[in-house]
């Protein structure tokens, strides 16, 4: 798969992890508005991942900008020793300096800008085809 359509497949599933996201969150009130929702996908501005908390956070233009879309990640660092240095883990949060999609094993994986830099954050996705 090309670059391009495993990221457009990473960004279609920020997009609907925000629609899940705002969908699930109680009305403020009887009479309150419905909550306002991204139109899938809507480009990243920013992303993080956090060692303590074993999340990313990417920051979404859309709205107000205060928009967020997080998910659980697995950070280890990628080194000889890898499963004694996977205990440590990277401070947070940190910013990406690369990010790949693998349509064979449906996983992104971020390089992550801590310590020697070969600390990385990986989780699983849905990789596919829009046609």
């Amino acid at each position: 798969m090309s670059a391009r359509r495993m990221l457009t497949g990473t960004f279609l599933g920020l997009g609907a992890l925000l629609m899940t996201t705002s969908a699930l969150a109680p009305a403020a009130g009887a009479q309150a508005a419905a909550p306002e929702r991204a139109a899938a996908p809507v480009p990243v501005t920013a992303l993080n991942c956090d060692g303590n908390t074993y999340k990313c956070t990417a920051n979404l233009q859309y709205g107000d900008g205060r928009w967020v879309a997080d998910w659980a990640v697995n950070v280890y660092h990628q080194g000889v020793a890898s499963q004694s240095s996977s205990v440590r883990s990277a401070a947070a949060p940190v910013p990406v300096t690369g990010l790949s999609c693998d349509g064979n094993t449906y996983k992104c994986t971020a390089n992550l800008q801590y310590g020697d830099g070969k600390w990385v954050a990986d989780w699983k996705v849905n990789v596919y085809h829009q046609g």
